[in-house]
């Protein structure tokens, strides 16, 4: 298992998204096993999601994101929420196989903002 820490601390204002860096995903090696630790303080809502890409590239607009549904990891998630309500989670999720992703946070309440660490394992 690898983990990364993908965002760390980063405000993300009301309304808005931050996208990770690329994820190299090496088939070879991983199993599929998928999961996000996740931090959130400040006011705001967080929705994960991830984005897929067989193409060579770092341009988002090369990431596909699979259905409205299907894509996100998780959403309504605030400073309470998790099993300690206190904003703090560990989220397995399963994407379609691909070379690489990224993964998008966004602040969906729409009036405070959020800071996010979020790291991720693959397995």
């Amino acid at each position: 298992m690898n983990a990364k820490i993908l965002l760390d601390k980063e405000t993300i204002t009301a309304a808005s998204n931050k996208v990770t860096e690329i994820i190299d995903l090496d088939l070879d090696t991983i199993e599929g096993f998928f999961s996000v630790q996740l931090i959130v303080t400040g006011g705001g809502t967080a929705k994960i999601e991830y984005m897929n890409s067989n193409l060579a590239t770092s341009l988002d607009t090369d990431y596909v994101v699979q259905s409205a549904a299907a894509d996100i990891i998780v959403s309504n998630f605030t400073a309470t929420s998790g099993p300690g309500s206190d904003g703090k989670d560990v989220i397995s999720f399963s994407p379609e196989p691909a070379n690489r992703m990224k993964l998008k946070v966004t602040e969906t309440g729409g009036v405070t903002a959020i800071a996010v660490t979020l790291i991720i394992c693959v397995g």
